[in-house]
């Protein structure tokens, strides 16, 4: 993707995303691949994170134990106010987006870019980010609070 100045704010999460049965709240279409502890799920928010671990730990592992949590995205993301929010080409707006050959190395440098940029658009704009749902209608979103994951 590499462009960022120009990437559009898109919300991962929108209207009917949820697919499949058994809900977990902010965690969009989890599943478990049968007969394996591999677990798959769209991308979640923060409180979607701590949701889902309370599911698949439960009383069975230690909470304090290793998990492995990979994402495959191509396009960077990050989470504002808990929501993820990723960056995507401006004509790519709700629709599937081949960004090519992504390795680690330009996907983390995409998330850093992106990142300064969202943090440069939310000074110019009074701490509020723009960000568009997948039927590229705009949101607005609260004040721009930096989240861990």
């Amino acid at each position: 993707m590499g462009d960022m100045i120009n990437a559009a704010c898109m919300a991962d999460h929108f209207e009917k995303i949820q697919k499949l049965p058994d809900p977990i709240l902010g965690c969009p279409n989890f599943r478990r691949v049968p007969g394996y502890k591999v677990y798959c799920c769209g991308q979640p928010t923060i409180a979607g994170f701590e949701a889902t671990l309370n599911k698949v730990c439960g009383d069975i592992y230690p909470k304090d134990g290793k998990i492995i949590w990979l994402n495959l995205r191509q396009e960077p993301s990050l989470y504002v106010n808990g929501e993820p929010i990723c960056a995507r080409p401006p004509n790519k707006i709700g629709e599937y987006a081949e960004l090519g050959n992504i390795t680690r190395d330009i996907a983390k440098a995409n998330e850093v870019d992106f990142l300064q940029v969202c943090e440069k658009r939310a000074e110019e704009n009074g701490g509020k980010i723009k960000a568009v749902d997948i039927n590229k209608k705009d949101i607005r979103t609260d004040r721009l609070k930096k989240s861990r994951v």
